[in-house]
């Protein structure tokens, strides 16, 4: 059976929307762990470890992570017009 957005060659897939949706997660939870570390004084030592450098790039991978698995969600559940 065809879903209603397949006459254009593009179907809702279920598959697409869990995956977006892991994306997210996980990026949620890599932001989340940049903010438990940067704000927690007995973590204070792993904040030093990675460094500025690490830091910035660990939240930026998290942030396009949620960007790109809420985008990828989106696509895989929008109707088409």
């Amino acid at each position: 059976m065809a879903d209603e957005g397949s006459q254009f060659g593009r179907r809702r897939s279920p598959r697409r929307a869990v995956l977006g949706m892991a994306a997210a997660l996980i990026g949620l939870a890599l932001v989340s762990a940049v903010l438990a570390v940067s704000h927690a004084p007995e973590l204070e030592p792993v904040l030093f470890r990675l460094g500025l450098g690490g830091t910035a790039l660990i939240a930026a991978i998290g942030q396009v992570l949620i960007l790109g698995g809420l985008a990828l969600l989106w696509s895989a559940l929008r109707r088409t017009r």
